[in-house]
């Protein structure tokens, strides 16, 4: 599920987590249905639903602003913006990530080496966490 440094392995184990966690709150809801007369495990059960539906929300949220440092090699999707100050957006800008421009991954270790318009750019994994990409702008 992770990889080196808690690093999550692309897009694709991103969408399979999503997955998961909607199949473990499936159980969860068939458990407080059929065990709805034990006020205790109703109670941790609710509790833990309350928790996936976070996870789930989180999870849709992540799939639409996924930070760059995130994706793995070959992974590809479309900059949105940037998480930090002026100075950051305005080196970012500079670099070519201007928000709607494609970038993929070439290789992520143990910076990134991205390709965006044409270019190949080597980022380090702090910088790259803060541009936020698209995975379904293909």
């Amino acid at each position: 599920m992770f990889g080196m440094r808690g690093r999550i392995f692309g897009a694709k184990k991103i969408h399979e987590i999503e997955e998961k966690v909607e199949h473990i709150h499936e159980d969860v809801e068939h458990v407080l249905r059929s065990h709805s007369g034990d006020e205790e495990l109703s109670s941790h059960l609710k509790e833990i639903d309350e928790h996936l539906h976070e996870l789930i929300a989180d999870s849709k949220s992540l799939e639409s602003g996924v930070p760059l440092g995130l994706l793995s090699a070959g992974d590809e999707g479309v900059v949105l913006g940037y998480c930090g100050g002026r100075g950051v957006a305005k080196r970012l800008l500079e670099l070519g990530f201007t928000p709607s421009s494609r970038v993929k991954v070439i290789s992520g270790s143990p910076g990134l080496l991205v390709d965006v318009k044409g270019s190949r750019i080597a980022l380090g994994r702090g910088i790259a966490m803060k541009i936020l990409v698209d995975l379904d702008g293909r």
